[in-house]
């Protein structure tokens, strides 16, 4: 679906029929993370909005942005956001290559996918902190590719994450990349995926802006900035498609 300038798929078996299809083929992918602030960039930096949209496929990480979807055009989609995705794969029989992040996290991940019992293959490729565009991709890829991976978590924050993926992509000769944010933290229970929700909405950020308030309140305030106009975009958007679909 194509709302709010950004392309998003609110069906969650198609994005794992997409994810599983490009694993079994040995194809690569990007399954972009859409989330309050990818949207908030992406609604003013234009050059990183085509990153966004030159996804494979790309998934709706937020209850407020779902909400606000079925508040436009009346349908009833939910969030499937990056920590349940994560949650999910890291705990299958693929081969992962978690890209990015501390050495004690990745370490955190493995220890707790031990605990339940599971003897998975899961790597760890460090990146040094650079700007976006002064990292090595082709040094980076070959990493990757000595590895032969099924899925690659990209956890550089948002929008840095993104780019990261579509700068090194062509590089790379199989797997699914994930800019998957602060999954990890998730995973290890530094924060928490709420499974309930009240009036459609979560409410996860709550607790992102009470651990991190200068990184979350900037983010937040980004996205309040953007959305009434973007809010009222779509809303006159779908008002003349549904005009439209009338007078036909």
């Amino acid at each position: 679906m194509d709302v709010f300038n950004i392309n998003i798929e609110f069906d969650p078996q198609l994005i794992r029929d997409t994810i599983e299809r490009h694993i079994k083929e040995r194809k690569k992918a990007y399954v972009c993370v859409v989330d309050a602030n990818v949207i908030s960039v992406a609604q003013k930096d234009l050059k990183y909005r085509e990153v966004v949209n030159s996804a494979t496929i790309g998934t709706c990480d937020g209850s407020s942005i779902a909400k606000m979807v079925n508040m436009i055009y009346g349908t009833d989609y939910h969030a499937y956001n990056g920590p349940e995705m994560f949650e999910t794969y890291i705990e299958q029989p693929y081969k992962h290559v978690l890209l990015g992040n501390r050495v004690a996290k990745i370490e955190q991940i493995r220890s707790k996918v031990k605990e339940k019992g599971l003897d998975l293959d899961i790597n760890h490729v460090d990146v040094p902190f650079l700007p976006v565009e002064e990292f090595d991709y082709e040094a980076i890829a070959r990493q990757i590719n000595e590895l032969k991976p099924d899925i690659i978590w990209v956890s550089l924050g948002a929008p840095k994450q993104d780019q990261f993926i579509a700068n090194i992509l062509p590089y790379v000769e199989q797997g699914v990349f994930f800019g998957i944010g602060a999954a990890f933290n998730f995973y290890t229970g530094e924060l928490h995926n709420s499974k309930h929700e009240f009036g459609g909405l979560k409410f996860i950020w709550l607790e992102r802006i009470l651990k991190e308030p200068k990184k979350q309140l900037r983010r937040v305030g980004g996205f309040l900035r953007v959305m009434p106009r973007m809010y009222w975009e779509e809303w006159k958007r779908a008002k003349q498609s549904r005009t439209l679909n009338t007078d036909r």
